[in-house]
């Protein structure tokens, strides 16, 4: 009887909590790697492997709970703005988190050194972002879930669309990570290309200027070389230019897009606690403890005055 009322009055005291989530599918764009096997053989002839980016540009969905449970992606999700109560404020906010992390953030840029400061009170805040957003990848169906729980239902359909959001701005950023690689060296190599072909042309027409008056057959086949070799740079330096073109274009072609199957709905029924549960399991714990209590009582009170005596 005592277990049975102690649970209720804890079920009873705990807040309903409601989970808000998402469904969506993937879509993202199949990059190939612009340029071709010509741009790999320059870029090799550079010491740089670009084989393969075209196919790793592709990030794949196995590793969206990788992302959600990095800690640039939790920092970013504190600091988001949420509408509670008619008032715009953070989530580290709403979780009755202190000030201090962000004034330190603008003491410290880490976002240009690309290193994270963590703080006190963020594992514990980190830990129940862990607990209440969850990810799942139904790789059979290819469609992916997110979803988060909290007491106030507003809350964590609000919390669910910025994860979405910030999910997909992450792997916008890395599946740019590969086309800008491929982007600078393409305009690295289309700038000395450049030079060289302007070079040359210079070199072509100071050697025509000199030899305006000479017909003889050397001048002839230095000439041929010459302007041989500058199709050949403008050759180069068109595919070049080219390649930097296609190489912008997939630039804009890594925003990849996520087809809404379930959009983020506030929750209507609770999804915990389980109050009724909660209370069966306590009482028959008390039920038992009462058996165990009955059957051992006057085993425990023999024991008790042996051992006084």
């Amino acid at each position: 009887f005592v277990f049975a009322l102690t649970s209720i009055s804890h079920t009873l005291s705990k807040p309903n909590l409601y989970t808000s989530s998402t469904t969506f599918i993937p879509q993202l764009s199949s990059s190939v790697e612009p340029g071709g096997s010509s741009l790999s053989g320059l870029a090799s002839m550079a010491g740089i492997n670009l084989s393969g980016t075209g196919s790793s540009s592709n990030f794949p969905p196995t590793l969206y709970p990788n992302i959600i449970n990095s800690v640039p992606f939790k920092l970013d999700l504190l600091l988001s703005k949420i509408e509670v109560n008619a008032d715009s404020i953070t989530i580290r906010d709403y979780f009755g988190s202190s000030n201090n992390f962000s004034e330190n953030l603008k003491q410290f840029d880490y976002t240009e050194k690309n290193i994270f400061s963590i703080f006190e009170n963020d594992e514990s805040l980190f830990n129940k972002i862990s607990a209440n957003l969850i990810v799942k990848l139904n790789e059979k169906g290819g469609f992916v879930s997110i979803s988060f729980t909290d007491t106030n239902k507003i809350v964590a359909a609000q919390i669910v669309r910025i994860s979405k959001n910030l999910l997909k701005k992450q792997i916008v950023k890395f599946k740019n990570q590969s086309s800008k690689e491929i982007l600078d060296f393409s305009i690295k190599q289309y700038n000395e290309r450049k030079l060289s072909f302007e070079s040359l042309q210079d070199q072509t027409a100071m050697f025509i200027d000199k030899n305006q008056n000479i017909s003889s057959s050397l001048y002839k086949n230095r000439l041929n070389r010459l302007e041989s070799d500058l199709e050949i740079y403008r050759s180069v330096l068109l595919q070049l230019a080219s390649q930097v073109e296609q190489s912008k274009l997939q630039l804009n072609k890594n925003t990849p897009v996520f087809i809404t199957i379930q959009p983020v709905t506030i929750p209507y029924l609770k999804s915990g606690p389980f109050r009724s549960r909660t209370v069966i399991i306590f009482t028959l714990m008390g039920f038992v403890f009462s058996v165990l209590y009955i059957i051992s009582k006057d085993l425990i009170i023999n024991i008790i005055k042996s051992i006084k005596s």
